[in-house]
């Protein structure tokens, strides 16, 4: 991979986007292979309901992820039972942006889990706190509602950026306030932030009306594929309600329906709404990060974003050729006043 040219491109933007198409599109012309940046497509088993590319049928007994014939990286790479965090997905991206790289490849990251992304770019992470095996069990009794009233007493401005039907991330929460007074802010390690210079980040954002468009037809589409038959394998191969429902959007209101607390009808109103909603969250997140400093381009459509990543990199090789003329031509003048010297 030529040193002048972008050493990470890093696709993000709300969800039903078309992000995974353009990251496929830019690895086919780039010798790229893609990292995913999505909190629930790590876990193995839960495809429709995350939207996980499809995987090339022939490829599937290499231990590879391959889509469309191109290496995906940090998908099925968990077990649904365990988590997976913003920590583990800072170390396994470096190690998989390095792998690329040393076999010559660009590095595309994709996905819509802006917070990760923004931890991995600016190499924050969070304090290690140990678990508390006794204060979880105490906590896990209470429910969702009832630990988002305790996080909200004990830390307002936390409380106002979590998924409050998240349990898993609730109780978390409250145990870091309870060894540390409140959740912390990121706390910044230079030494492994990434270089922005080497970063081309692209946001894929289409007009708002299309963007519905595109969430409720997606919301068919798969429960037409068998997103509720999914949610239903699950958890009969051993995966908790309560589990379910903390993975949120499709999962957590799947498994409410199958649980008989809300009926279709309900379920189906209830979550394209609330996957409007993330959408909106993911926006917000975006502009945090351009605040933060990021240089983001927005792109409407996937001919737009591929434009302009050609044009970058046409931009960089110009500079390159300019550069290395301007370098003979200095050996030149050198070269002649010697010799006129002489």
């Amino acid at each position: 991979m030529d040193n002048d040219l972008p050493k990470l491109i890093i696709i993000i933007g709300p969800t039903s986007a078309g992000k995974s198409d353009l990251a496929i599109a830019l690895a086919k012309r780039s010798e790229g292979e893609i990292i995913s940046a999505d909190s629930r497509q790590v876990y193995r088993g839960m495809d429709i309901g995350t939207g996980k590319v499809p995987k090339d049928f022939s490829e599937k007994n290499r231990g590879e992820y391959l889509s469309e014939g191109i290496i995906h990286h940090l998908i099925d790479i968990a077990d649904p039972k365990e988590d997976y965090n913003v920590s583990h997905f800072v170390h396994d991206a470096k190690e998989a942006i390095a792998d690329i790289r040393r076999r010559g490849k660009l590095p595309i990251i994709c996905g819509g889990t802006h917070f990760w992304i923004e931890a991995l770019l600016s190499g924050n992470t969070l304090p290690a706190v140990k678990p508390d095996p006794t204060l979880r069990a105490a906590l896990n009794k209470h429910s969702t509602e009832e630990l988002f009233v305790l996080l909200e007493e004990k830390d307002p401005a936390r409380a106002a950026s979590i998924d409050k039907h998240n349990k898993i991330r609730l109780i978390r929460a409250i145990e870091i306030i309870e060894t540390l007074g409140k959740v912390p802010q990121l706390q910044k390690k230079q030494q492994s932030r990434i270089e922005n210079r080497d970063t081309l980040i692209i946001a894929l954002v289409p007009d708002k009306k299309i963007l519905h468009e595109r969430i409720a037809k997606r919301l068919e589409k798969r429960i037409a594929e068998g997103m509720i038959e999914e949610v239903e394998r699950l958890h009969t191969e051993g995966i908790s309600w309560e589990r379910l429902e903390s993975f949120g959007l499709e999962y957590r209101h799947i498994a409410l329906f199958l649980q008989k607390k809300i009926s279709r009808e309900k379920m189906l109103v209830e979550l394209e709404m609330e996957i409007r909603r993330y959408a909106k969250r993911q926006f917000t997140f975006l502009r945090r990060m351009e605040r933060s400093g990021l240089p983001i381009f927005h792109a409407s459509n996937l001919n737009d974003a591929l434009s302009y990543i050609s044009g970058n990199i046409r931009t960089s090789l110009r500079n390159k050729i300019r550069n290395t003329m301007h370098i003979a031509l200095d050996h030149i003048r050198k070269n002649l006043r010697g010799y006129i010297d002489i």
